[in-house]
């Protein structure tokens, strides 16, 4: 499932003109873009997730610097 929305996920990317040309970071931590699709998913989808302003727990779900409030 994994693999299969990574592939999905470049090609949509890169169908659009914004190929992903390297793997995101977030301050030093490489972003595992499945991993965060998954918690985005968990908290309801993106327009609910960015609604309601729920980005610093996606960022908490996924390891992030407690301390830090750029999330």
């Amino acid at each position: 499932e994994e693999e299969a929305f990574l592939v999905s996920l470049y090609q949509f990317m890169k169908d659009r003109h914004t190929p992903i040309e390297r793997i995101p970071h977030l301050g030093f931590k490489q972003i595992n873009l499945w991993k965060i699709y998954k918690a985005v998913e968990k908290l309801g989808a993106y327009e609910l997730v960015t609604g309601r302003r729920l980005w610093k727990n996606v960022y908490d779900e996924l390891g992030g610097s407690p301390g830090s409030t750029s999330a």
